[in-house]
């Protein structure tokens, strides 16, 4: 296996830090039992470095959507094994690929799920919506072979072929064709990562066109409570669920964003 390629192997120091890590790691969620050490670990990184996030604007009541849901982290290791829990049958879709590094977790933690992801790998397009300078959402932020991200495209495809149950679609949201094009029938998750409102309205647009009678969704930049980012996820989730009439359940609503919504 070329260096670069997914491994779960790990040093017996990154062991001994897994062990030593004890309860921590897991948050009392019992879901994640089953999982590898690999990711056991990537979870605990993931999770450290998220408790250490410190919003540069906050409201106790979050203006978009007022809850009283949890705002505490949640890795996207943890959301892929709620999916490899639930019983609803059905493919999941991840909206911003990049690197490549969550739809692989996603894919590995749910062998019997295909797992279709969709970017163009050219970074963010310009927003109409205010952003904070602080964001880093600039015009081409993220593309591949940025300052972001450094890997090649050839290296992501190389990556992600390791999985048998990736599909990948490069295309602009904007512009995705019917989910039929795509191979893709009935849906049961969704992880969002496209940052800002532009793309998110249209992950929506493609979502209502998929069969879904409950679909699990999270979004990576939810930004709950933080009054700079009220125009982004979080904005285009609340037009979409307002204008359909969907019933939903926001189980967290911190910077990352955890949902379940019904049909």
């Amino acid at each position: 296996m070329d260096q670069y390629k997914y491994n779960y192997q790990l040093s017996q120091d990154d062991v001994n830090k897994l062990n030593a890590s004890g309860g921590d790691l897991f948050g009392n969620i019992k879901n994640m039992r089953d999982l590898c050490n690999y990711h056991k670990y990537m979870h605990y990184l993931l999770k450290s470095s998220s408790e250490g996030y410190r919003p540069q604007s906050w409201s106790e009541e979050d203006n978009v959507f007022p809850s009283d849901a949890d705002t505490h982290p949640m890795s996207h290791i943890e959301w892929a094994s709620h999916i490899k829990a639930m019983e609803e049958p059905g493919d999941v879709l991840e909206f911003g690929v990049a690197c490549g590094g969550t739809i692989r977790d996603i894919a590995a933690i749910n062998p019997d799920r295909r797992i279709h992801g969709f970017d163009h790998f050219e970074g963010l397009e310009k927003t109409s919506q205010p952003i904070p300078d602080y964001a880093g959402w600039y015009e081409g932020a993220f593309a591949l072979g940025g300052s972001e991200y450094k890997q090649s495209y050839e290296r992501v495809i190389d990556d992600l072929s390791q999985f048998d149950n990736i599909g990948l679609v490069v295309e602009d949201v904007h512009k995705l064709k019917d989910p039929e094009e795509y191979e893709i029938s009935k849906i049961a998750a969704v992880h969002i990562d496209v940052d800002i409102y532009e793309p998110t309205v249209s992950c929506f647009k493609f979502i209502d066109k998929c069969e879904w009678n409950k679909i699990y969704i999270r979004f990576d930049d939810w930004h709950g409570h933080e009054p700079d980012y009220d125009c982004h996820e979080r904005k285009a989730c609340k037009e979409w669920l307002d204008e359909k009439g969907y019933t939903y359940m926001l189980l967290r609503g911190g910077l990352h964003g955890e949902m379940i919504v019904l049909r």
